[in-house]
């Protein structure tokens, strides 16, 4: 049988806010550009252990 730990309050609260703010900084990561600066799109090797790639970031024009 499981053992079952009575955790202060505390600690819950603090880690459903670690939860919320992770869930809340993926949201944001899915609607800005993955650059900062325009970059051209690319693509690893087809023989890359780990296969990624990217899109063209945007070309933000100035204001």
């Amino acid at each position: 049988m499981a053992a079952s730990y009575d955790f202060p309050q505390d600690l819950i609260d603090a880690q459903d806010e670690l939860r919320q703010v992770r869930a809340d900084l993926q949201a944001l990561f899915q609607k800005v550009p993955w650059s900062a600066e325009p970059l051209d799109a690319w693509e690893r090797h087809e023989n890359a252990w780990r296969p990624a790639s990217r899109p063209a970031s945007p070309r933000l024009e100035s204001r």
